[in-house]
């Protein structure tokens, strides 16, 4: 209390304005920001929630419509019949043509070739295929032992490029396997639905496609730049374990490049997640990573027909940039509200202040016998009501002085005047 006493009036009436003029501005502004950043990251997650999971059922319908595709061709009459007689000229140009009309299916079938048991493609609608053996390649062994198939990506021993492999067992009337059916299609259609979603849910969002190893398959990054593929896919989000690693080189899935030269672009997040997913059996999560402006959320959909995970991620700082600028805003709201608030406060202050002090050194003087009591007149000097009041009291006093001063001279008789020392004070002289 002894602090506040000490500090001077307009001292106090700027702290007065400043506390019941801009704490509370300040105090609605830092919640209402807040409230509405919180409510715009809610919208963002909801928004890249129901575009990643549209983009993951988007690529689960293209394998599940791909493997179909491979699972007609398996039990074409034409396809069986070449299988059973391989060496009969007529169904083998039969079975090519049935090869041909399958391929022509989609752009993006390059190939759609019959498999033998050695692994050797006897008969496909891209000559070129012929002869090639793919007996090491898990699409083989996997559709050699009864079951239809999906391969990851991996570089093609014939176009040195990355490619899906559809397989799918051929069985003749008694159900006994005699062959294998492939089908070698390119990433475009995958591509175009991962890269569609570059900036979809807001500037900066992409999207990308990790296989069940966590590597990345395909990223929207390529949008535009496909030619640099090879530069922006194929990095694992953590580190491959060895024998994960001896499995990938053992089936050529990046041709040349063996797994451990892969360049890793760590996720811990995102890693965390799709094993919490993983051992859930959940199929949809999210997570955030990066702080401050580089903070980003996203969301991870786990695929059905592979164990691929589709992850969406947006900055969140491109949902809460409404909810900065108007932090920006508030700031330079405040800081005029002070600057309006000093300038109010020193003319407030000034005009109080300075007719009090110009009465205080009017009192003075006749107080000090600079001027005569009897001439006095303080309503020369009034301003706001304030000081009009405090004029007009200050009048009172001279009336009642002079009324005192004007008693006490003209009844000598009834008051001795006093000795040199014991003389009134000098506003009483008359000069």
């Amino acid at each position: 209390m002894s602090r506040l006493g000490n500090l001077r009036f307009w001292q106090k009436v700027l702290a007065a304005l400043l506390v019941v003029g801009i704490l509370p501005i300040a105090l609605v502004g830092v919640v209402s920001v807040q409230r509405t950043r919180d409510q715009l990251t809610k919208l963002g997650v909801t928004n890249v929630h129901e575009r990643s999971t549209s983009t993951g059922n988007g690529i689960d319908a293209y394998l599940e419509a791909r493997l179909g595709d491979i699972i007609v061709v398996s039990r074409l009459p034409d396809v069986i019949r070449y299988a059973l007689t391989p060496t009969d000229a007529t169904a083998r140009s039969a079975a090519r043509d049935a090869l041909r009309a399958a391929a022509d299916r989609a752009p993006e079938y390059e190939s759609v070739a019959v498999v033998d048991l050695d692994g050797t493609i006897t008969n496909a609608s891209a000559p070129g295929d012929e002869g090639t053996n793919v007996k090491f390649r898990e699409y083989f062994l996997k559709a050699r032992d009864g079951t239809t198939y999906i391969s990851d990506p991996s570089y093609s021993v014939i176009t040195n490029r990355p490619a899906l492999f559809f397989s799918a067992p051929i069985k003749n009337a008694a159900g006994t396997i005699i062959a294998v059916a492939r089908t070698r299609v390119n990433l475009a259609a995958i591509w175009d639905l991962v890269e569609a979603d570059a900036g979809s849910v807001g500037e900066g969002s992409h999207g990308f496609l990790v296989d069940d190893y966590g590597i990345r398959i395909a990223v929207s990054e390529t949008k535009g730049q496909r030619d640099k593929a090879d530069s922006l896919i194929y990095k694992p989000i953590a580190r491959i374990d060895p024998d994960t690693v001896k499995k990938l080189a053992a089936d050529k899935r990046f041709g040349q490049l063996t797994p451990d030269r892969l360049i890793v672009d760590p996720l811990p997040a995102l890693r965390t997640e799709l094993d919490t997913l993983r051992n859930t059996g959940g199929t949809i999560g999210g997570f955030a990573s990066g702080t401050g402006n580089a903070e980003q959320r996203a969301v991870v959909i786990r695929l059905q027909q592979k164990p691929w995970a589709y992850v969406l991620a947006v900055p969140i700082s491109t949902y809460t940039k409404a909810a900065d600028d108007s932090t920006v805003d508030a700031l330079a709201v405040l800081l005029i509200a002070i600057v309006l608030s000093v300038a109010a406060g020193i003319w407030l202050t000034g005009s109080l202040v300075r007719p009090l002090r110009r009465l205080v050194a009017q009192a003075t003087r006749v107080s000090t016998g600079s001027v005569d009591f009897h001439v006095a007149h303080f309503e020369t000097h009034v301003g706001d009501d304030i000081t009009r009041d405090v004029a007009a009291a200050f009048d009172r006093l001279l009336n009642a002085l002079r009324f005192y001063a004007a008693n006490q001279y003209s009844e000598p008789e009834r008051y001795a005047l006093p000795r040199e020392a014991d003389a009134p004070p000098a506003i009483f002289k008359v000069k």
